[in-house]
């Protein structure tokens, strides 16, 4: 039986509407509305992060590339909001970059949803919340809207320009738009999902103390440093190790651990003895998908439950440890590619390519986590990969404009690019640089009367940089960058609070400053 569909009121039209209100779509929000555009931000939820609250995420992956700060403008401003609330300790550079990049920033999840909501609300951001996405108004090849269900009923909102930062690309499937799902090919294998998981009560240094005397143990460890001071109610010393290899098999071949990896990956956190866990893998799981979604909820939660008893129970630290907090959702990685004017690839990513049209830049290893097993990083593309880039790339604007489709721009995780390069900027830091060039974009589409497609690249770029976000690398900022974390590392040697053996460079720490 066929529906009318909802005609939108006058008060339901927008210059720009935000579909998701992640950290791309939060960001994407603010950066339309300070350009101008009348914004609604549209969230399932009842506050904003996305997968950074939703599925309990840990600390946010690096905005560096190096020393070298890549994302900055709304971005950065939000980190310092959330520094200046005492939720966040800004962005500690780590002493090993493999495994979670050159710095991290850890954050209390109620401060992120807090300072994110502030900044959207301050910025003119109209927030639709417990709002999904169920439709699309298509005319011919142009998105002139969408359709919301929530506790009103299904709802129509038209609006210029619509930017998809739903994660899953859901807009643009609904409108038709092309896509490829995971890696392509017949199997369509994405990255696996997570459910991670808090465990309060853990004596940490002990935890430490077993880090550091059992090395054969740990695939890979870091101590971490501040560049700049922050709270001093929250913890100062920080850590990230992944192993217990020997713990992990015993448990696994006994039968007692029901877990999908081999090693635990745990970091500290902005609450004194509170360790997080990026330690469960959920694979085979279609993001698009509700049924595979929930077999991923069941099998992720089962993972937790088992991985935190064994912890109680065998591991050093955590004798009066317990389990305090898990995603709501388990944290999808990757799921569509929505394929637009552009195809970014691995190739491109690693050997670090310059374009015309850059409107936001990449810098995060190829971070792909094993499709089909439970091992750690290899060679082979199944097992997962860690691939260092030549240098920082450049995200082309055409990566966010879908072939063919007008009246929408792509945030987020799902911008055309493929399964390799996607395992770059998939990272928080990643998607708010893409997700303030989307915003700025849909704005200026919007204003301008134009199709996302016919943006005059110079304006927006223009627009962006008086953002404050990086287009070109600053030398001289660099230099001084740099100059910093090295005297910092340097600062924390000297006092004895942190140890050379985690340094993946022990060298950069003597003598003469080296550039990036």
């Amino acid at each position: 039986m066929a529906f009318p569909t909802p005609q939108p009121e006058p008060n339901r039209c927008y210059d720009v509407i935000v579909v998701g209100g992640g950290p791309s779509g939060f960001i994407a929000a603010i950066a339309a509305a300070r350009q101008g555009a009348r914004t609604l931000l549209v969230e399932k939820y009842g506050f904003l992060g996305g997968m950074a609250t939703s599925a309990a995420l840990g600390p946010i992956s690096p905005f560096h590339f190096g020393d070298e700060q890549v994302i900055q403008g709304i971005p950065q401003e939000f980190v310092d909001r959330m520094v200046s609330l005492g939720g966040s300790t800004g962005h500690l550079r780590t002493t090993n970059p493999h495994g979670s990049g050159a710095y991290l920033c850890f954050y209390d999840r109620e401060t992120y949803k807090w300072a994110a909501l502030t900044l959207a609300l301050e910025a003119g951001v109209t927030p639709l919340f417990h709002s999904f996405v169920s439709g699309a108004t298509v005319d011919g090849d142009t998105l002139t809207g969408i359709r919301v269900t929530n506790k009103s009923g299904t709802l129509a909102y038209r609006a210029k320009v619509v930017v998809d930062a739903t994660g899953d690309g859901d807009v643009a499937a609904l409108a038709g738009a092309e896509f490829v799902l995971g890696r392509g090919g017949d199997d369509r294998a994405a990255q696996p999902s997570t459910m991670m998981f808090d465990m309060a009560g853990v004596d940490t240094r002990a935890v430490k103390e077993y880090m550091d005397t059992h090395p054969e143990e740990f695939e890979w460890a870091s101590e971490l440093v501040a560049v700049r001071p922050y709270a001093a109610h929250l913890p100062q010393r920080h850590f990230v190790g992944q192993g217990l290899k020997s713990l992990v098999q015993r448990g696994l071949d006994s039968g007692e651990l029901y877990l999908g990896r081999d090693s635990v990956l745990f970091l500290t956190t902005t609450h004194p003895g509170v360790l997080h866990f990026n330690s469960t893998r959920i694979q085979g799981i279609d993001g698009t998908d509700a049924d595979s979604l929930t077999r991923g909820e069941v099998d992720g939660r089962r993972q937790v439950m088992s991985l935190s008893e064994y912890l109680v129970r065998h591991m050093p630290g955590f004798a009066d440890a317990r389990l305090i907090a898990t995603g709501t959702q388990i944290g999808i990685r990757e799921s569509r590619h929505i394929l637009g004017e552009h195809v970014l690839t691995g190739e491109e990513v690693v050997r670090g390519t310059k374009v015309a049209d850059v409107v936001s830049r990449g810098y995060f290893p190829i971070d792909i986590h094993n499709l089909k097993g439970k091992q750690g990083y290899g060679d082979d593309p199944d097992v997962g990969t860690w691939g260092d880039l030549d240098d920082s790339y450049d995200i082309p604007y055409r990566c966010l404009v879908p072939r063919r489709l007008d009246g929408l721009v792509i945030a987020g995780r799902t911008i055309s690019a493929t399964h390799e390069a996607h395992g770059s900027f998939r990272t928080q830091g990643g998607v708010m640089g893409i997700g303030q060039a989307a915003g700025t974009a849909a704005a200026v589409a919007a204003l301008d009367g134009v199709q996302p497609r016919k943006v005059d690249v110079p304006r927006l770029q223009a627009a962006l940089t008086a953002q404050g976000a990086s287009l070109r690398r600053d030398p001289e900022q660099v230099r001084a960058q740099r100059e910093a974390a090295v005297a910092a590392v340097r600062r924390e040697l000297a006092a004895g609070r942190i140890s050379t053996r985690y340094l993946a460079d022990a060298g950069t720490f003597t003598g003469a400053v080296p550039r990036l």
